[in-house]
């Protein structure tokens, strides 16, 4: 690989961005954009804090009693709600139009800026829903475009908020819609009723809660309505499906783990799932093909009893063969009555743990960059995020685990829709995805592996900010020292500025730290998003200002917690970083 020339002059050196064998014409984000994303993310903190220190007199007395987190949860499921009204009633339309009619309120930004940050799952419920139609056709011509920071800076026009009222029949400002959203409509599994259920109630059944249940109002039917036989109900919607179109086929079958899109492996799923004993169609009785359709949904519905356990089995039988991780991730699209395939009230809980990483670090305050020595922080986190996609290129089996610097442009990339797509296949030939939630082991490993391979062929240090590194090999040792005096050059700095270094702490905010404890909405037993969150924040800081901050405001950590991937990479002393020449654009690869 050619070295840049590099003047010296007053002159900003502009790097080039190699990702694999592959150059693009500059920076596949901008400073621009991810400026704009801080912004968007520093709308969405104080969005939170309102919501959380019930800011807004407008929060329902009901509400204003709730704990702080499970007032935060119900109103993500509002917003949730009405993200699914929006989406509904998009149409596609130019830029111009879109930002004037159509842009969305910040709360079902937030959902939206969540969903897009789950890239594979997002693409394939684009392709996969009708409901996300539109909001396809949006992703490659006008997401990209959209300066997301300085929509959610600007107060919405009359026009907007107008065209918003008109669309979802909803109050435009999220604090104004609480008090008509006030029940969630739906179907009953077994009767098709519709039926209106409370988000929230006096005996903590409410749809936003925990302990969620509803009867039927229908006297033949009676039916108790749990997430679980409303998760049977969807898969079954799912698998039943007329089958005249060509992207017909199952949540989480379309994607490879690696990232690779595979429409046959995923339409052989399926085939695979309607042909076994436990789904098969029985008998037709009618030539109506919608009737006949009920009455095999109703058929495969009654066989298992709503049960979703039994469901779990049945797929479990019927996918004996394929991988169980492709039937874990088919199961995990499946686990209420949201049309969307993936939990979005963890997606935004998840998201707001990063974001307030982001927020510690002191990068949402305005005007955090904007002399010329804090951008250079900005700027060395764009080279080092192409060199992680450089790093995905070269490595088609890693699963890279970002750093917190790398996941924020990360995030800035993903956030343009369809072209974030079409970059990964034309540079890396996969789509590189941003997983919702990683177990502790396999994330623990894959950091591991990721900090090897980037030592490896970069000669730097991943992370700077006193989290050791993996143990050398004595192979990989003796590399090292002759790389140091063979003059092998590297297009990273050894070292960055001062306000860089806290940020190249692993990003964890999608670590689920002990799956005994329950993931992020597991029927086996009630989740605690708020509980996990709260452990991740604590955890994932530094060990320094955890001991500063623990005696004030941080509980004991739990016994089960101390030994975790999270404690062993975080140590008082700083990592030893290896000699390497000074930052001198771009180098070449050993």
């Amino acid at each position: 690989m050619q070295t840049q020339a590099t003047k010296r002059t007053s002159q900003k050196q502009v790097p080039s961005f190699e990702i694999g064998s592959k150059t693009p014409p500059g920076s596949l984000v901008s400073i621009t954009q991810v400026k704009g994303h801080l912004r968007l993310l520093r709308a969405f903190h104080n969005l939170r804090v309102i919501v959380e220190e019930c800011k807004d007199r407008r929060i329902p007395a009901f509400a204003a009693q709730m704990d702080k987190d499970s007032r935060w949860v119900w109103f993500i499921t509002l917003a949730i709600d009405r993200f699914e009204r929006w989406v509904k009633s998009l149409e596609c339309v130019p830029l111009e139009k879109f930002i004037s009619k159509q842009f969305p309120p910040i709360d079902v930004w937030m959902v939206w800026h969540a969903y897009l940050l789950n890239p594979c799952w997002y693409e394939e419920d684009c392709e996969r829903l009708a409901v996300l139609q539109q909001l396809r056709l949006l992703n490659v011509f006008v997401v990209a475009s959209i300066n997301v920071g300085k929509l959610a800076k600007n107060q919405p026009s009359q026009s907007r908020i107008t065209a918003w009222h008109k669309q979802t029949g909803s109050f435009f400002d999220p604090f104004d819609a609480m008090e008509e959203l006030t029940h969630k409509q739906m179907e009953c599994p077994r009767c098709r009723t519709r039926v209106f259920v409370p988000f929230v109630n006096d005996n903590g059944t409410g749809y936003s809660e925990q302990q969620f249940s509803a009867i039927c109002p229908l006297p033949g039917c009676r039916l108790k309505i749990t997430k679980g036989n409303l998760a049977v109900a969807k898969f079954v919607r799912d698998l039943t499906e007329s089958e005249d179109g060509n992207e017909n086929y199952m949540a989480g079958s379309l994607f490879f783990g690696n990232g690779k899109r595979d429409p046959r492996r995923a339409k052989a799923i399926k085939d695979q799932l309607t042909r076994s004993s436990q789904f098969c169609r029985k008998s037709s009785s009618s030539s109506n093909q919608r009737i006949a359709r009920l009455d095999w949904e109703k058929e495969i519905k009654e066989s298992i009893g709503y049960s979703w356990p039994l469901l779990r089995d049945a797929i479990a039988i019927a996918l004996r063969d394929q991988p169980e991780a492709t039937r874990t991730t088919i199961l995990s699209a499946y686990e209420d009555d949201s049309p969307f395939s993936i939990n979005l009230i963890s997606a935004v809980l998840r998201q707001g743990i990063f974001t307030k990483r982001i927020n510690e670090l002191g990068w949402l305050r305005p005007g955090a960059f904007k002399d010329s020595d804090k951008l250079q922080v900005l700027e060395h986190a764009l080279l080092r995020y192409h060199c992680f996609l450089d790093l995905a290129a070269a490595s088609p089996n890693l699963m890279p685990v970002p750093t917190i610097d790398i996941d924020l442009i990360w995030h800035s990339h993903q956030l343009m829709g369809g072209r974030y797509g079409v970059d990964c296949e034309l540079y890396i030939d996969r789509r590189v995805d941003h997983p919702l939630a990683t177990e502790e082991a396999i994330l623990s490993k894959a950091l591991d592996n990721t900090c090897r391979a980037w030592q490896s062929r970069f000669h730097v240090p991943y992370m700077q900010c006193g989290c050791p590194s993996p143990d050398e090999t004595v192979f990989e040792r003796l590399i090292r020292v002759l790389r140091q005096y063979t003059g092998s050059r590297t297009r990273l700095q050894a070292s960055l500025h001062p306000d860089h270094i806290p940020a190249t702490h692993p990003s964890l905010h999608n670590a689920v730290l002990d799956p005994e404890r329950g993931a992020f909405g597991s029927f086996g037993k009630p989740a605690h998003p708020q509980r996990d969150e709260k452990d991740l924040v604590r955890l994932s800081r530094p060990l320094g200002v955890r001991k500063k901050r623990s005696k004030r405001t941080d509980p004991e950590s739990p016994p089960q917690l101390d030994e975790g991937f999270v404690a062993e990479k975080m140590t008082e002393e700083p990592a030893p970083l290896s000699p390497a020449p000074p930052y001198v654009g771009h180098g070449f690869y050993a």
